[in-house]
């Protein structure tokens, strides 16, 4: 008999102060309350059939049917199976030793020993089983260790749902158990094929340890699955290592020389940013490294390649020997929902790749298409509403303790997911955008915002005669107040010019700077500075820009006394040859 969902609708409202006040965003929560038994709801991650397909991320199927007893009908039915695993109902795994191997485990918690592995009626014999973990979620055998079993090293072709290998996952940087299987559920929907995961319950060695996740292990099989020659070279990251180094293969037929991960970097580290550029398109899916970089920047994933070059794997898929990456150990998404839309800038690669212009709009481009596309609200509760179904049974079957605080962590992980599509949003807008120059290699500055730091001030952008202008006065000893804008700007030699006006202007000198009305680039100095009274005075700032970035403009004033007015109109951003 089938117990249905019983849905409890809760009404969550989400708002955030930019400059200016937000209005409230409404968004619904999905919260499930489920009793009864454990219950399956298919559950399909793959991208919507309106979604062109992204070549070399999926395999497409032969319209015929496999021949019976054949390679390739075998390798169906054991994907079939694995899609039964995690989309059906939720397992118990039940690890048993010889008190000879758990003592070699307590003793070597790295080195695989046998065990017997139960799940349903379903006995696997002689499974290698090790503990497995980095710095966060790394536990002792006699805790509850996060595991990896291997079902076919002695015993060939031994499978458990059509896989050779999966790990058990603690998850205690992840009390939601929800966010593997939502970043996973978001890469599969732009074409990014990472492993499949879902919940379960684990019993070690006499103990019950509770709800873990499970994830399918990333090896060949999992690249038969996603790539039409699954021969290439496949490498793991390992724990906080780049590729600079020479990584561990996990699978691959050609020769361990490293040439594949030598070119990408070789690529990189070319200087000139034309030359780096051609060069990291022939040997880097370019548009598929940006979409990964954008999700992770979304999802707030601190722990991945991009921004602290850890939990990834990169195939070199043949026959064009490009590389793709695979995020991996996504357990800690969704933290500090408040954070930036930072460049990624921790892996050589991505510091390396975002120093070129177009890939660092291209990177933004990806992030607001993402908000309209894929990390939606509406996509998530389609989500959480199917995964909700499998989940919640299981939170239901646990001590009360539990349920409690597992309940919590799920509504409270559902709702950092929604309230970052805001954030994002509100980040995403508040962007320095990249500037677009006229025949000449001039543009206008706009987007100039008031800056308050100290002292008492009046700062408005208003009329002077026919003049649209920035207008700041300095009404008390001490006063510093500016208005600001941001830029990108690509490499290249550039000047800001412009008009000012000033009347009664007392200098303020500080420890950095002289005081007085001027012009300037955030951190940096000023060319002149203008006290006392100036009719319309034209002024130019030129700079340098040695590496592309973000810079700020300045328009202030350090002063006791006085006003300034800078002449809207006349102010832009010139390139010089």
């Amino acid at each position: 008999m089938l117990f249905f969902p019983r849905c409890h609708i809760v009404r969550l409202e989400v708002s955030r102060q930019v400059s200016t006040l937000v209005p409230v965003m409404p968004r619904w929560i999905l919260i499930l309350m489920v009793s009864g038994f454990l219950m399956g709801e298919p559950d399909s991650f793959l991208a919507s059939a309106a979604q062109a397909p992204v070549p070399g991320t999926a395999k497409s199927e032969k319209s015929e049917s496999p021949k019976p007893g054949s390679k390739r009908a075998q390798q169906k039915a054991e994907d079939a199976a694995a899609e039964t695993l995690f989309t059906g109902p939720i397992q118990r795994f039940v690890i048993t030793f010889a008190p000879a191997e758990i003592q070699k485990l307590r003793d070597n918690p790295r080195t695989p020993v046998q065990a017997t592995v139960t799940v349903g009626t379903n006995r696997f014999e002689k499974v290698l089983v090790h503990v497995k973990g980095s710095a966060g979620s790394t536990r002792s055998v006699d805790d509850n260790p996060a595991l990896t079993l291997n079902f076919d090293k002695l015993i060939p072709g031994q499978r458990f749902s059509g896989m050779d290998k999966i790990h058990l996952n603690n998850s205690v940087q992840d009390p939601s158990l929800l966010s593997e299987q939502l970043g996973r559920h978001l890469y599969e929907k732009v074409g990014i094929p990472t492993a499949r995961a879902t919940q379960a319950l684990v019993s070690f060695d006499g103990r019950e340890l509770g709800p873990y996740v499970l994830k399918e292990g990333y090896n060949r099989s999992f690249l038969r699955r996603h790539y039409p020659d699954p021969t290439g070279n496949f490498y793991d990251g390992g724990f906080v290592r780049d590729i600079d180094q020479d990584l561990d293969r996990d699978t691959g037929d050609g020769p361990l020389d490293y040439k594949d991960l030598q070119k990408l970097r070789d690529a990189a580290n070319l200087g000139d940013l034309r030359r780096r550029e051609t060069a990291l398109e022939s040997i880097l899916n370019v548009d598929r490294y940006i979409t990964e970089s954008a999700m992770q920047a979304l999802l707030v994933d601190w722990d991945g390649y991009g921004y602290n070059r850890n939990n990834y794997r990169i195939y070199f898929e043949p026959p064009t020997g490009k590389a793709t990456f695979q995020p991996h150990g996504m357990d800690q998404l969704l933290g500090n929902i408040g954070k930036d839309l930072e460049l990624p800038g921790g892996g050589l690669l991505s510091r390396q790749l975002f120093d070129v212009p177009t890939y660092r709009d291209r990177f933004y481009s990806k992030i607001d298409q993402l908000l309209k596309e894929v990390f939606t609200a509406e996509i998530l509760d389609a989500h959480f509403k199917k995964v909700g179904a499998r989940l919640m049974p299981m939170i239901q079957s646990l001590p009360q303790d539990q349920r409690e605080w597992r309940s919590e962590a799920i509504h409270a992980f559902q709702d950092r997911a929604f309230r970052r599509i805001e954030i994002a949003k509100s980040r995403l807008e508040s962007q320095p955008k990249p500037i677009r120059f006229e025949v000449g290699g001039v543009t206008a500055l706009a987007r100039w915002q008031p800056r308050y730091q100290r002292g008492q001030v009046k700062m408005e952008a208003t009329k002077l005669g026919e003049l649209d202008t920035l207008y700041i006065q300095a009404q008390a000893p001490d006063s510093v107040s500016s208005f600001r804008a941001m830029i990108r700007l690509p490499i290249g030699k550039y000047e800001v010019r412009g008009r000012l006006r000033t009347r009664g202007v007392q200098a303020a000198p500080d420890q950095r700077y002289p005081g007085g009305a001027a012009f300037r680039l955030s951190g940096g100095d000023h060319v002149r500075l203008y006290t006392g009274d100036n009719e319309w005075t034209e002024f130019v700032h030129p700079f340098q820009i040695h590496d592309p970035r973000d810079i700020e403009l300045v328009a202030e004033i350090r002063a006791h006394a006085g006003e300034v007015w800078f002449d809207l109109k006349s102010m832009h951003l010139k390139m010089v040859p």
